[in-house]
């Protein structure tokens, strides 16, 4: 049973009370910068729409306010023209998110707050940052936490690409893994220009001011609590013991257009959160079936085919292993999709329907939807991630289930020295190319169709593609550095 005690304990340990608590305002959970092309106010200067969401702890009575946004086109010297910071208002702040029930008091209590203003890039290949201080205390992943900032960037290529969407995250359900059930989250985003992203964790960084590229520092190691589908964003833990406490995540979402033929880089984003780990008897709630209107079952797995212009509709069902819990259905993906929408049915069912924009350019594309139970002290909750083919308005749909994403079985993603997945029967040939289409290996599956590959120590980190001899991609390398 959760006793009183270990709840002090845990809420002591998400606010970082304590001695240093007083001189230090650790009300920061996270955040991320999106950034979208507006009309241009200077004759050939883009101009650019940036949005600050940060996660703001909610039981800290600090205010945040304003923030500074530093836009830097590779320099590090503040006084250059290439480099100018710009003050944020506070937008707007939606409303509490608690996961939590009474009487209790909330633990998981956090709002998110909005800054937004319009900047102009020149063409160039520009990183757009803020630095928060301070982080929370006693995370366990990093050293000396409460002393370390918050530092979030983003990354936009314009001198390759003019009109460019950054992608969007479609949840701000911040994760926890209650118990040592496996359980799934999501840092899935949406790109409303069909652009090819390839998601990976990343280092929670910090910086010191002035703020720059020359300024940033690793200052935790990656909790290997999640692994992370380089496709989707999809984000699982196994289940498991964990030690409990607070840990920082980060996700990076690099992003590719095909210009000239060829695949290349135009920007990322990048979300920074802290989450939550305890020990509970609450079993997360879990989706039991995926249907199509069509009546057919679908697997998560599968991408779901549509044509730009029409309508999607999939029947979810839940259950709670818990007696006597009620589960409700949640979507922040229906903000940032457009024709998303999330119904719900009854106690354990919901529809989610997507009315495809007929303008939307063809790909793959993603959504989001968590359910959750009402257990205390905190409500557990899954998050599935379901992917759609977007074909051209009079495109065939193909007659057979659509394949799972390319990637689904790579592991480990993103990879150093070895990586494996599985090939659609044995013996087939594979060939791995990077993003220019050089071909970087030629491999064979084994007996059962698993591939290993092993690319040698001077092969730079990056993207590269598995192809089977028909040269249809089966599974995405992601690459890390050293």
């Amino acid at each position: 049973m959760f006793t009183w005690f270990r709840l002090r304990w845990l809420l002591a340990l998400l606010m970082g009370v304590g001695g240093l608590r007083a001189a230090h305002a650790t009300h920061i959970l996270g955040g991320d910068i999106a950034y979208a092309p507006v009309a241009s106010t200077t004759a050939g200067v883009p101009r650019y729409h940036v949005t600050v969401r940060l996660f703001k702890d909610a039981t800290n009575a600090v205010q945040q306010d304003m923030v500074d946004l530093t836009c830097n086109r590779g320099g590090c010297n503040a006084a250059a023209a290439d480099y100018f910071t710009v003050t944020i208002p506070r937008n707007q702040s939606a409303p509490l998110i608690t996961l939590g029930c009474a009487p209790a008091t909330p633990i998981r209590t956090y709002s998110i707050l909005l800054f937004e203003t319009d900047v102009n890039l020149p063409r160039g290949q520009w990183t757009l940052s803020v630095r928060i201080d301070n982080r929370a205390a006693n995370i366990v992943n990093i050293v000396n936490s409460i002393n370390q900032a918050v530092h979030i960037s983003s990354f936009l290529d314009n001198a390759v690409v003019v009109q460019n969407n950054s992608p969007r995250f479609e949840s701000n359900l911040l994760p926890y893994i209650c118990g040592n059930a496996a359980q799934r989250y999501s840092f899935t985003t949406f790109d409303i220009d069909g652009d090819s992203l390839v998601y990976s964790l990343a280092t929670p960084q910090s910086s010191m001011q002035p703020l720059s590229l020359c300024s940033t520092d690793v200052v935790a190691f990656i909790p290997g609590q999640f692994q992370l589908n380089a496709a989707t964003g999809a984000l699982t833990a196994p289940a498991g013991s964990v030690r409990q406490g607070v840990y920082a995540m980060a996700a990076r979402v690099d992003e590719y257009r095909r210009i000239n033929g060829t695949w290349q880089p135009i920007g990322y984003v990048t979300r920074d959160i802290s989450y939550l780990v305890y020990s509970t008897t609450n079993i997360p709630p879990m989706f039991t079936g995926f249907t199509l209107a069509t009546g057919a079952a679908q697997l998560p797995s599968q991408v779901i085919s549509v044509r730009a212009g029409q309508a999607v509709s999939l029947m979810l069902s839940a259950a709670d292993p818990d007696a006597g819990q009620s589960l409700r259905f949640s979507s922040d993906a229906t903000g940032v999709v457009p024709g998303l929408s999330l119904t719900t049915l009854g106690a354990t069912q919901a529809r989610l329907t997507w009315q495809v924009p007929a303008t939307l350019p063809p790909g793959r594309y993603t959504a989001t939807v968590a359910v959750l139970d009402d257990g205390c002290p905190l409500n557990a909750s899954e998050e599935q991630t379901f992917s759609f083919l977007v074909s051209a308005p009079n495109t065939p749909l193909a007659d057979r289930p659509a394949l799972p994403p390319i990637s689904g079985a790579a592991f480990p993603m993103p990879f150093r020295e070895q990586v494996q997945f599985q090939a659609a029967a044995g013996g087939q040939a594979v060939t791995v190319v990077d993003e220019l289409g050089r071909v970087v290996a030629r491999l064979q599956a084994g007996a059962d169709g698993r591939v290993q590959w092993q690319p040698t120590p001077t092969l730079p980190a990056g993207l590269y593609v598995a192809r089977g001899a028909d040269g249809r991609p089966m599974a995405r390398l992601l690459r890390a550095g050293n």
